[in-house]
């Protein structure tokens, strides 16, 4: 068994293993999707790729993304992990396992400060390595019989050209002071793997040449699903003509329910409640896991003592970092917790879950 860096003649190896496991019926379409994640990502590197031997071929694999979060006022560098697989044959032997953890000592070695993955496979396999997963909100909202949504005259396409400037402002005065999401560059808004996931979106919402706000949301077989809803410092008003739109695509798809990811009282949500006449049932998903890399310059980006280790109960720490939990028994913590700004959150906008 040999664990260690992809070499490029193996990148297309490893997108066939991907396509077998994650999508074995989409064929070349789903080469094609991991090929983007790879050659039009403007932050990858080989290094990122962590593979493992076994009979002299590629047989485990995962990808490490690097990405910036925000926590507690602070902008924390992650490893992000993601497409973790073992071939079939392979499976039981604890490859997985090994390579989890030879991402941990990457992950250090390049400075990341804490690890971020979302899991498809549920929390205990991830648990049993050390991560703790944080619950954020979801929504529901049923469709009641009611009048034609009509649509708003304030609704324009947008187009990344002539559109990213003002939708990265929106989204930097909605994202700035909450505890999870990500800090997004320029470029990550137009590289390849970003336009899979449609992070620029595609409606949003003026007064005048003004763009006041944005939602991302996609029409599934069986209810809308809203990602993301982003509204500009004098944009409130906003809200009622995004549900409208919202509303009226789902009423054109034949669809009865709205659902989502946005923060706790979200007045995307209070829009939505009010247009389609029931309230929404709030629930949580536990898809998001993190795990401390570098303590020392964990510690120090956020004010603490940087000679301080990992905390003796990492979970109870996480819970209480992303305001979980209350920080006992240790005084020592509370005091720290006491002096960072206040959780707001938590959240991780779905758009940017990779």
């Amino acid at each position: 068994m040999e664990i260690r860096a992809v070499r490029e003649d193996e990148i297309e190896e490893t997108l066939a293993l991907q396509r077998m496991v994650f999508r074995p019926d989409e064929g070349e379409a789903a080469l094609e999707r991991y090929r983007t994640y790879v050659r039009d990502d403007p932050s990858y590197r080989l290094e990122q790729s962590r593979v493992l031997l076994a009979d002299r071929r590629i047989v485990a694999h995962l990808r490490v993304w690097n990405r910036e979060i925000r926590v507690r006022g602070s902008v924390l560098r992650a490893g992000g992990i993601g497409s973790v697989l073992t071939h079939p044959d392979y499976r039981g032997r604890g490859y997985a396992r090994a390579l989890m953890q030879n991402a941990e000592a990457y992950m250090l070695a390049a400075g990341c400060d804490v690890g971020l993955l979302f899991t498809i496979i549920g929390t205990p396999f991830y648990r049993a390595l050390g991560w703790t997963p944080i619950p954020l909100p979801t929504f529901a909202i049923d469709l009641e019989s009611g009048p034609e949504y009509r649509p708003s005259t304030h609704v324009r396409a947008l187009d990344v050209n002539r559109d990213l400037d003002a939708v990265m402002a929106i989204y930097g005065r909605c994202s700035s002071s909450l505890t999870g999401p990500e800090v997004r560059p320029r470029d990550y808004w137009r590289a390849g793997p970003s336009r899979i996931r449609g992070v620029f979106p595609e409606w949003g919402i003026a007064a005048g040449s003004e763009l006041c706000g944005y939602a991302t949301f996609d029409a599934c077989a069986d209810r809308i699903w809203v990602k993301e809803g982003c509204v500009g410092p004098s944009g409130d008003g906003a809200y009622p003509d995004l549900a409208r739109l919202i509303c009226g695509c789902a009423r054109r798809n034949g669809l009865k329910r709205i659902e989502g990811s946005l923060p706790a009282g979200h007045g995307l949500v209070g829009a939505l409640e009010a247009i389609c006449g029931s309230n929404a049932a709030w629930a949580s998903h536990d898809e998001m896991m993190l795990k401390g890399i570098n303590w020392r310059s964990f510690r120090k980006k956020l004010n603490g003592d940087p000679c301080g280790g990992a905390p003796e109960d990492e979970g109870a720490f996480w819970r209480a970092l992303y305001g979980q939990a209350v920080a006992e028994p240790d005084a020592s913590l509370s005091e720290w917790m006491a002096s960072l700004p206040a959780c707001e959150g938590p959240f991780y906008w779905w758009s940017d879950i990779f």
